[in-house]
């Protein structure tokens, strides 16, 4: 925290623009990622780009195919604008240390912060790890009071969507990271469907997003299937569901032909490990528990169907 007290703040990552942003000191934002939406970061300077194109501009296999050729040759799919972070004059710098694939990697990010500057690292896997990245963040900015109050918020937020779907059977869900191929939820979105009142099949919590096939999903048989492509917003998420669809693997397991198969909003709700996984779970609940849980003010989810001629028994498909 510097002697005067106002902290100019860089962000290399959305999870780090969103947190400032919930501790109040977005107006302190000097910088963003290209990736970062809040409106905090609306007409600010980008830090970072990617050597991929924007979502939807390539098909899913087609950008699995990159990252793993990326991989393979350690190329790196993003990059920080080091002169112009430079030129900023960033107190703070936030990045995160959790995935290479999502945004600059943390080797990259420590070498890019200018002299002087503090780098706050994100590295929560779970919901236990946001207290710990709220209060960094929160000490760095010179909030630390702020952090706690906003780790306190969400425990009582989750607190309070498991307590409306308490005793009710608890549906197998599956959380798709991916669907092409597909990838099994990871991280802290177990943990989101068990405080949604449903049960997480092929993955628990902490463990990270893996490769998996529509055969094991087949086998593992859940009762509702969401997908939440990473880093993908809902319309682009809707617009994969259907082409899921079309292949008859999909389209035979159980959750889709009894029109229980969404497609979620990934980039604004389940991506990051933020204050907004408190709004994650209450979409979660509603999807698992129809009627038990409010309706939620945003359009976090959409079910996605076969024709009616196609599945048995469907209802009417509504959003949420």
């Amino acid at each position: 925290m510097p002697a005067h007290g106002s902290p100019r703040v860089a962000s290399l990552v959305p999870s780090g623009t969103d947190i400032v942003a919930a501790l109040g000191m977005g107006r302190h934002l000097v910088g963003v990622s290209h990736e970062c939406d809040h409106p905090a970061a609306t007409g600010l300077p980008t830090l970072t780009s990617s050597t991929l194109p924007g979502p939807g501009r390539l098909s899913p296999a087609e950008v699995d195919r990159r990252v793993v050729e990326a991989t393979r040759t350690g190329t790196p799919l993003y990059r920080a604008d080091r002169a112009l972070l430079a030129s900023l004059e960033p107190d703070v710098v936030v990045s995160q240390d959790i995935c290479d694939v999502c945004a600059v990697p943390g080797d990259q990010a420590g070498a890019a912060v200018p002299g002087g500057a503090r780098l706050v690292m994100l590295r929560a896997t779970t919901l236990g790890g946001l207290p710990d990245d709220l209060a960094a963040v929160g000490n760095a900015v010179g909030a630390p009071r702020r952090a706690e109050r906003a780790a306190q918020a969400v425990r009582t937020a989750l607190h309070d969507v498991s307590r409306r779907v308490a005793g009710t059977r608890r549906p197998r869900v599956l959380a798709l990271e991916w669907g092409d191929p597909p990838f099994v939820g990871g991280h802290w979105v177990p943990e989101l469907v068990e405080a949604a009142g449903g049960e997480h099949v092929l993955s628990g919590p902490g463990e990270p997003s893996r490769r998996t096939t529509w055969d094991e999903v087949a086998a593992a048989d859940p009762d509702v299937i969401v997908l939440m492509p990473c880093g993908y917003r809902l319309d682009t998420a809707v617009a994969e569901a259907r082409e899921l669809l079309q292949r008859p693997a999909v389209a035979g397991l159980r959750a889709v032909r009894q029109d229980r198969f969404w497609a979620a909003d990934a980039g604004a709700l389940f991506s990051r490990c933020t204050p907004v996984v408190a709004t994650a779970a209450e979409v979660l609940a509603a999807v698992a528990h129809p009627g038990r849980s409010p309706r939620v003010s945003v359009r976090g989810a959409v079910r996605v169907g076969l024709p009616r001629a196609a599945r048995a028994g469907a209802a009417p498909a509504p959003s949420l």
